[in-house]
């Protein structure tokens, strides 16, 4: 009995540890739909305020880039709430928020020549960990 219980409980935890996951099925008319690009990074030396101001200047170029509306970077504001909020998240160094024209031109960017040579050589090497967040409109 006790040894069905482990075997119960670690099937729990197992089907816990996958969360909510969700996969987001081709959508044929999201081709022409706007793609939003959110990058939250944090750096090799956190809170490094030169370093912080590096990826940001190396990281400007990318806007020029073909199939890119609009590209942002920037650090954690430090806003003043009325309470603690768990759900924030000010621990990163660096955010990057960028919009392309559609899917298509968002996946020729992830190509580009400039954009590999950039995030290879100039970005990955500063940072320690990042998370992507991308969605339509």
């Amino acid at each position: 009995m006790k040894r069905l219980y482990v075997l119960a409980l670690a099937g729990l935890m197992a089907a816990g540890a996958t969360g909510c996951a969700y996969t987001a099925k081709p959508d044929p008319q999201a081709q022409n739909r706007k793609v939003h690009h959110v990058v939250i990074v944090w750096l090799k030396r956190a809170g490094d305020e030169q370093l912080r101001q590096h990826y940001i200047q190396q990281s400007e170029g990318l806007a020029k880039l073909p199939g890119v509306l609009a590209y942002t970077v920037g650090t954690p504001a430090a806003i003043k709430r009325g309470r603690a909020n768990t759900a924030l998240d000010d621990s990163y160094d660096v955010a990057v928020s960028s919009i392309y024209e559609s899917q298509q031109a968002y996946e020729a960017f992830l190509q580009n020549p400039e954009y590999l040579r950039l995030a290879q050589q100039e970005l990955r090497p500063l940072v320690d960990k990042y998370k992507v967040y991308d969605f339509i409109d």
